[in-house]
């Protein structure tokens, strides 16, 4: 089991790697490219749209609703911790690779 953040993931731009976005607790997006050992996708990448998937996060910090989480790599905006809504976090097994 692991801790997951729900997000969008998209092909990277290199073998291995995926592109993520997702949003922090006050709605601001948020992207990053990861290897792609790190996110669950709820079904295969297509080279067109994201799809509806996973990042693994480890969460440093909880304050009521709020998380305090690192991300597997560094965002473009925010480096690689965001706060997020518990809501968005589920505790879940690894399921299908990209």
């Amino acid at each position: 089991m692991g801790t997951y953040l729900r997000c969008k993931i998209g092909l990277g731009q290199f073998s291995g790697e995926v592109a993520v976005q997702s949003a922090t607790a006050s709605g601001e997006e948020f992207s990053l490219f990861v290897d792609d050992e790190c996110v669950d996708c709820d079904r295969s990448l297509e080279q067109e749209s994201p799809v509806d998937g996973w990042i693994r996060v480890e969460v440093l910090a909880e304050e009521g609703e709020l998380l305090l989480v690192q991300l597997p790599g560094q965002t473009f905006e925010n480096g690689r911790t965001v706060t997020v809504r518990r809501t968005q976090v589920e505790q879940r097994s690894p399921q299908e690779k990209v």
